[in-house]
């Protein structure tokens, strides 16, 4: 029998990843390279990410290491329909966030603790993302 050995790890930063997946049609409709977004939280090692995915009929959570020289978020960023930001995860107010469909954008602001009801599709998220990162 394997014994699993557990850290605590305490996550603050996570990297939200975009891509342009289409495997649902409905997707065509969203912006290009915009179409899907997953959070790769990482480890203190600094060489392992836990990816939690969000699609439509499950939620997909594993394991990333780095393999090789090049890193996993180096990976990610070298295929050009890809787009990787690095982001803080906030302590969310003590009330009940909006309601929302399920999404990967909304479970990507439950996660990062953004409450903002109007931020729905995978690019809303990227630009307000990329405008807080801004100012920090």
């Amino acid at each position: 029998m394997r014994i699993a050995q557990f850290t605590t790890n305490s996550f603050d930063e996570v990297y939200v990843v975009f891509e342009n997946n289409t495997s649902l049609w409905w997707l065509k409709v969203l912006k290009s390279g915009f179409r899907h977004c997953y959070l790769l939280l990482p480890f203190e090692d600094g060489n392992s990410y836990l990816e939690l995915n969000p699609f439509s009929n499950q939620l997909s959570v594993r394991i990333r290491r780095n393999t090789g020289i090049v890193g996993y978020i180096d990976y990610l960023c070298s295929d050009s329909s890809r787009q990787v930001v690095r982001a803080q995860i906030e302590i969310a107010p003590l009330k009940c966030a909006p309601l929302g469909l399920f999404s990967c954008v909304e479970f990507a602001k439950r996660i990062l603790g953004m409450h903002s009801r109007f931020i729905i599709t995978p690019y809303q998220l990227y630009k307000k993302l990329k405008i807080v990162g801004k100012k920090s």
